[in-house]
This record gives C-alpha cells, structure tokens and sequence, in this order.
C-alpha cells in the first residue's frame, strides 16, 4: 500500500513543490503517490496550464533525477483524489491545501474511514519574504526559486 499521497497542478515545478516532494518522501520512501490536477481542474485556476501528460512528465523526471526513483502520479479530477479510496499514512500538504485536507479527513469519518495523518509543511518564501507560488510565477514577480523578476 502507497503510505504517502500528496497533490497539485504542479506547474511550473518550483522550490515549493520541490520542498512538499522532498517531505512526502523522507516519510513514504518509494511509498508515495503524487496526484496531478486534470487539465479542466488545473485550468479552473489558471488560465493557461500546460497539459497533464507533460506536467507528470516533468515532475516524473524530477524525482527521478534526484531521487532515482519514478513515483506513482495520477491524474485527478477532483479535490479528493484517491483519498477517500486508499488508505494512505500521510497527506502532505501546503498552508494553501491544508483545509482541503480537513475536509478529506471529514469524509473519510462519514465513510467509516480513519484519518489520514496531515504534515502540513510551510510554503518556501521568495527574496520578498512572501510565499513562492505558481500564481506569482505565471504573474512575472518572481522566478520559480523565488528570485524577484
């Protein structure tokens, strides 16, 4: 069983990302499943998003890279995911998705399901001391590793 889920549109893959990526694996191992937005939820946030094939592409080669390992990615087509599904040990999450995850644990509980452990890590700040996100990326503030444009 896949012991760590972790999720988002990914796009661009920036140092935030790389940190929820980094903490989900010291605590699954190879045990983890990243789920990728679908390119009709991606695209109810932004605008523009590149397609899925290549946003779990590019985060596939990521890992692999640095990891030396392919992690399980699957698309998602909803906030939930394959949560109330699998039984997974930890969600991680960011402080923007962390009351999603409450919302997860509390259908979980009406499914007759137990909690998922929740490991909230805090967002990377940029050079401006404010949060790194996608949002700030695609509006030309800042680079993908947070350096003021």
């Amino acid at each position: 069983m896949t012991k760590v889920a972790l999720g988002g549109t990914f796009e661009p893959l920036h140092e935030g990302h790389k940190k929820l990526i980094d903490v989900a694996i010291k605590l699954g191992g190879k045990d983890i499943m990243i789920g990728v937005t679908s390119d009709e939820m991606a695209r109810k946030r932004f605008r523009s998003v590149l397609p899925f094939k290549i946003r779990a592409e590019n985060l596939r080669q990521f890992v692999k890279r640095k990891y030396g390992f392919e992690p399980e990615i699957v698309e998602i087509k909803d906030p939930y995911g394959k949560t109330l599904e699998i039984d997974f040990e930890y969600l991680v999450v960011s402080p923007e998705t962390y009351g999603m995850a409450l919302k997860i644990n509390e259908r979980r509980k009406e499914l007759g399901k137990r909690p998922i452990k929740i490991v909230k890590v805090d967002f990377v700040l940029a050079e401006d001391g404010k949060p790194i996100s996608s949002t700030r990326i695609k509006n030309g503030e800042i680079d993908r590793y947070g350096r003021l444009i």
